[in-house]
């Protein structure tokens, strides 16, 4: 590249960082703007805050977080477990004394099995599920077992369908 295309290049980007300060917000901007900022204050169990991911705020270093408040990183979502001013370095998935990722639960039924994935321990009369294949525990393990769950057919687990 030449040096005049690249003064071009930067002049271009000045000029639309100053537009971008400068320009008015559009509604959609300014609601998600709101959505983000109050969305904590909402009480919601995970389940229910993972289906509205999208509208918490982005993790921000120089910001200072509140036990309980959620973050979105990297199309994930996290909760603070200690106050804390953040800093670059503590992404949540970086500091897990910190922050806590919030994951799915499951009930444990037909229709909403646990997702098997080793170092579980199985508790009876809940329903896993591992390679597509659903299985009922019989008998609880106490411990946490690392055998794939068709290994465990007719030792703790049934089979119930695919």
């Amino acid at each position: 590249m030449t040096a005049e295309k690249i003064t071009a290049m930067q002049a271009e980007q000045a000029a639309y960082e100053a537009y971008e300060r400068t320009r008015p917000l559009t509604e959609s901007e300014v609601a998600r703007l709101l959505i983000a900022k109050e969305l904590n204050s909402l009480t919601v169990d995970d389940n229910t805050a993972l289906r509205m991911a999208e509208f918490y705020p982005e993790w921000a270093s120089d910001t200072d977080y509140a036990v309980g408040f959620k973050v979105q990183h990297h199309s994930r979502l996290f909760r603070c477990l200690q106050a804390h001013t953040s800093q670059e370095g503590w992404e949540p998935e970086n500091v897990p004394a910190l922050w806590e990722e919030i994951c799915e639960t499951h009930d444990g039924t037909k229709y909403d099995p646990i997702p098997y994935e080793g170092s579980m321990a199985l508790a009876s009369g809940l329903y896993y599920s591992q390679d597509g294949v659903v299985y009922l525990c019989s008998r609880d393990t106490v411990n946490p077992v690392y055998n794939p769950l068709s290994e465990l057919v007719g030792i703790y687990v049934e089979q119930k369908g695919e």
